[in-house]
């Protein structure tokens, strides 16, 4: 039996479908009154509950052999006590209870947009330091970040094998197509868009198969304790839209814009943010962020899991199904 979490989300629904090609029995942790058809077909037994219920995890990893922990919160909104509660403090839960009941291995989902922005004009490998002033990015990304840490400070003291999986702007069939990291429309300009950034800014995409694969693979081949960085290749922004609109989904019209224009904005809402105490959705940091170029080592994923991207961004942009021009 396989234990699924967050299978009503993206990456979740996906993976339900994928386990149950690979002949899988799907156990999932479901939140108590979702509506019954957001839950895949593929899952084969339901555990009402959720990951701050002691009762209702014990049930779920009762005869369990893998976990697959998907369920994050990843709306903007909510404090960061609620971020802590559901991505942090949830994983601990359950690692908790996975290794009470005998579990074999937990493969938790985790991003690769936890590291530094130190690391820009390197390649980032699995053991590259997450970025330290990552709370500045806000609730959600120090949150993973953290759950991240506390699995593999887990698994060094546990019979429970740990692995995670680090993919990068997920993408795909019965996703809205993603245009940049920064943009904004331009009124009445008959549609164009401003980009923040460069045409050759570097984007970190993985296809939703490519991830659902790999984290099969490392269920089968993963080493414990080890982080994979999950990234399909090297794609610049302005080669992403290009494949958009030679696929006929989506023809942005581009306007880009150097991110320096925008930094005394940015510095703005930095002086805005201490005085309301509260933060907002752009700073100097972010902007850096939203706009450098990261390059990613997959060769512990090659090597060790044995995985290869099936689909390029040609293949991949054309499983989009909302088409739009």
């Amino acid at each position: 039996m396989e234990l699924l979490t967050g299978c009503t989300g993206y990456l979740g629904r996906h993976l339900a479908r994928k386990l149950a090609d690979e002949g899988k029995q799907i156990r999932a942790l479901v939140r108590t009154g979702t509506d019954l058809k957001r839950i895949p077909s593929e899952v084969g037994e339901v555990v009402w509950g959720s990951l701050d219920d002691p009762a209702a995890i014990a049930r779920a990893t009762h005869d369990v052999d893998t976990i697959y922990h998907t369920a994050a919160r990843v709306s903007s909104g909510g404090n960061r006590q609620r971020f802590e509660d559901d991505n942090v403090l949830a994983t601990e839960s359950l690692l908790e209870a996975a290794e009470a009941a005998g579990v074999r291995r937990f493969i938790h989902i985790s991003s690769a947009g936890i590291y530094g922005a130190e690391t820009a004009g390197t390649e980032i490998h699995e053991n590259t330091p997450l970025d330290p002033r990552i709370e500045e990015r806000g609730a959600y990304a120090w949150s993973k970040a953290e759950a991240d840490r506390r699995v593999r400070a887990f698994g060094e003291n546990s019979r429970l094998e740990t692995i995670i999986i680090r993919p990068g702007l997920l993408y795909g069939a019965e996703a809205a197509p993603f245009v940049a990291r920064l943009h904004f429309p331009i009124p009445r300009s008959g549609g164009r868009r401003l980009i923040v950034g460069r045409r050759t800014n570097l984007l970190p995409f993985t296809h939703v198969d490519n991830a659902c694969e790999a984290i099969l693979n490392a269920s089968n081949h993963g080493v414990s304790g080890r982080a994979y960085n999950i990234i399909d290749g090297r794609v610049t922004q302005g080669e992403y839209l290009e494949a958009l609109r030679n696929q006929g989904i989506k023809d942005v019209q581009a306007t880009y814009v150097p991110p320096a224009v925008f930094m005394p904005v940015a510095a703005a809402c930095d002086i805005a943010s201490r005085l309301l105490k509260r933060t907002l959705p752009l700073s100097r940091y972010k902007l850096t962020r939203a706009t450098e170029n990261l390059k990613y080592s997959t060769d512990a994923a090659r090597s060790e899991l044995q995985w290869r991207p099936t689909l390029d961004i040609q293949a991949g942009v054309a499983t989009f199904e909302e088409r739009t021009s």
